[in-house]
């Protein structure tokens, strides 16, 4: 008679609460996914409105910082998450490099299909990711590069492209040629809303401090203490070039107090249409004013000023929410849970942006209004809040980011090159 074999226990699944208190928990950064939702919420914030004059003795007017500031966070913290993917902190080499570029490369085509899919909406929104798209591919070549250099090479491109391009557009346009507006392709990647010369260094940038020990406190504070004077050296010497009063907290582009600026900006804006969007394409900006630009700090100027200033805010708030992860992770994991998927939030809000406004208009109003805290973006972080969370804690990883994720998986298993075959004798 044989013996029956032994039952397995069920496998009970952890409650709610087991899963809330250990989401985020090490070795994943958590501090990381709170920065990347705080840039979520902050773009969200610019596209449905968020509008006042910068005070610094009147708190409610601070949710104009969002302005430039959010999508440059997102970069920085993107070229975090690329180096954390391509070699979980350290530099990859060989094979494992090589399988790093294949993967960045699946997810560049996978972002930028989407965001062309949400651009076909026709919303009003200028989407972000067919910028990213591009810069995914863009970045493979420097996976395998040093910490050091990639900060030299991020410094390079942020002091030399605004400049550069700035020259360049200012002279073809004065020979008539019609500068970057008479080259899609030129506009798009080099003066639209988000110009590669503000982007590139930026996710470089990214990507150096995800060769540092992002885990340690003391990781996190000096980040917090570096990022911090970058913002302010940058952001104070813009102000006294530019003369303006919290130049640096205005979207000077958009207003074009200059009579010139807006015409003569590097970069465009981000949220509905951008600085670039409201300039006259006839008009032939002066070389001087556009290398001033070019150096600009404002927000969405695109300037060499603006991206040491913001992106050293950016480094700061990557620092702080470091360290507050580490303090109060658990109070911290509905925002960490959406900057967890960053894309789905990001498609849920332009697609609810088409159904809602424009160009269906279901609730026209949902997103006219414009104050210092429009209840719309109050309403759309709640939601977003509480959507992914459950999904987060219920399925984990989000749908879009499980498609990213196939599609890099699909481009690594290509198979190898015939060279390769050969040599090791297959």
């Amino acid at each position: 008679m044989s013996t029956p074999s032994p039952v397995a226990p069920a496998r009970t699944r952890p409650s709610f609460f087991t899963r809330w208190a250990s989401f985020g928990r090490a070795p994943r950064l958590s501090g990381i996914d709170v920065a990347r939702g705080l840039a979520v919420f902050g773009m969200i914030g610019v596209h449905v409105g968020v509008s006042a004059t910068f005070d610094l003795a009147d708190p409610l007017t601070w949710t104009t910082l969002v302005s430039g500031r959010s999508s440059i966070l997102f970069a920085v913290v993107a070229g975090v998450s690329v180096g954390i993917a391509a070699g979980a902190g350290g530099r990859p080499t060989g094979e494992d490099l090589r399988s790093a570029r294949l993967k960045m490369v699946g997810r560049a085509i996978a972002v930028l299909s989407l965001g062309l899919a949400l651009e076909l909406l026709g919303t009003e929104i200028a989407v972000i990711l067919p910028i990213y798209g591009v810069l995914f591919l863009l970045i493979t070549p420097f996976l395998g590069m040093r910490r050091r250099t990639l900060v030299v090479t991020a410094a390079v491109l942020a002091v030399v492209g605004p400049t550069l391009v700035g020259t360049v557009n200012a002279l073809t346009s004065s020979a008539g040629t019609g500068g970057a507006s008479g080259a899609p392709g030129v506009a798009f990647l080099l003066s639209g809303a988000y110009p590669l010369t503000v982007w590139l260094p930026l996710m470089l940038a990214g990507l150096a401090l995800a060769r540092c020990e992002l885990g340690a406190a003391r990781t996190a504070v000096r980040l917090a203490l570096v990022g911090a004077i970058l913002a302010v050296a940058g952001y104070g010497i813009g102000s006294a070039v530019t003369g303006v009063r919290n130049g640096w907290a205005a979207d000077v582009a958009a207003s074009s107090l200059d009579g010139a600026q807006g015409s003569a900006s590097v970069g465009g804006g981000s949220g509905k249409g951008g600085a670039a969007s409201a300039a006259d394409p006839s008009a032939v900006p002066d070389p001087g004013s556009v290398l001033s630009s070019a150096w600009g700090v404002s927000p969405h100027s695109g300037g060499t000023l603006e991206i040491i200033g913001s992106g050293g805010f950016a480094i700061a708030v990557i620092g702080v929410c470091l360290l507050l992860a580490r303090w109060i992770r658990v109070a911290l994991v509905p925002i960490a849970a959406v900057g967890s998927m960053p894309l789905t939030a990001y498609t849920a809000h332009v697609i609810s942006f088409f159904m809602l406004s424009a160009p269906l208009s279901l609730a026209p109003d949902a997103f006219a209004e414009s104050s210092n805290v429009p209840l719309s973006w109050l309403v759309c972080i709640g939601a977003l809040l509480a959507g992914c969370t459950i999904w987060a804690l219920r399925w984990g990883r989000g749908p879009l980011e499980r498609v990213t994720a196939w599609a890099s998986r699909a481009m690594n298993a290509a198979p190898a090159p015939r060279e390769s075959v050969v040599a090791t004798g297959a």
